[in-house]
């Protein structure tokens, strides 16, 4: 008995499946949202990115919080978060616990290697210390023997780690390094004065200023820009789709409207884009 019949089919069937992936293409629409919800991986431990505003909040608030629901709304679906500590995020993401991540986690070479990410805000790393302390950083190495505060999982391990390096190097006592899981965590280590530094954002220090002024200052700002991605699995048109969407996102002005609601200098959303 002939085959053919059955490879027709068969090519019938791959064809078909073909113009259905045109299609989804041609609506402007990542694949990642064809069952009408848009699914993202979130730590809310991070203002003014993500965090419940009050006790008993069931959703996310922040800028990021507002950038998945305009996303959602520009492809016509319905949000939905999916909290998970920040160590988990990228590995959720990978094993298809949700369609994309976007929780204030910058745009690394090794984070890209095996996913995609699309800019929308630039960043600097800075440490801060309690505004009550007396530290002063002239260099990154006044950290020496200090206790330094880090959420785990993030590129503050790296760094600290690089920077006890040199100081090993230099005959210098290393600093001694605190993580935990959230960065909240990291802030009140600081603020009780069980670490002496913590890292994080300039994001995350100037809502905290604007929320409870003098409690923290910044004592060393990284010269280079980081930049925050929305990161997929690998699909170069889903990251067209979604890069489209922050485009548009940014030409009507909601963007600009989330930044300053949540007190972040717009500018810095055109700098995510260089």
């Amino acid at each position: 008995m002939s085959n053919r019949p059955l490879k027709l089919f068969a090519l019938a069937g791959l064809f078909a499946a073909t113009l259905s992936g045109g299609a989804m293409a041609a609506d402007g629409k990542p694949s990642f949202v064809s069952s009408g919800s848009f699914q993202v991986c979130s730590d809310p431990t991070f203002p003014p990115l993500e965090f419940f505003e009050k006790a008993g909040d069931r959703e996310p608030s922040g800028f990021d919080a507002d950038l998945i629901r305009a996303l959602a709304k520009h492809w016509g679906v319905k949000p939905r978060f999916i909290v998970t500590e920040f160590t988990g995020l990228l590995p959720g993401l990978d094993a298809k616990r949700c369609d994309a991540v976007i929780s204030g986690t910058l745009i690394t070479p090794e984070r890209i290697q095996k996913l995609n990410a699309v800019a929308y805000l630039s960043s600097a790393t800075v440490v801060f210390g309690s505004g009550k302390s007396d530290l002063k950083l002239n260099s990154l190495d006044d950290l020496s023997g200090k206790v330094v505060a880090v959420q785990s999982g993030t590129r503050y391990v790296t760094i600290m780690e690089k920077l006890n390096e040199s100081l090993k190097a230099a005959g210098k006592t290393p600093a001694t390094l605190q993580t935990y899981p959230k960065g909240s965590d990291v802030a009140q280590q600081v603020l009780v004065g069980r670490a002496a530094a913590g890292l994080s954002q300039d994001t995350e220090l100037a809502y905290r200023e604007l929320q409870t002024p003098g409690q923290f200052k910044s004592l060393y700002a990284f010269p280079e820009k980081d930049i925050f991605g929305a990161y997929m699995r690998p699909s170069p048109e889903d990251k067209q789709a979604v890069e489209a969407a922050v485009s548009a996102l940014k030409a009507d002005g909601t963007l600009k409207s989330i930044a300053e609601k949540w007190k972040l200098d717009p500018a810095n959303l055109e700098t995510a884009a260089k």
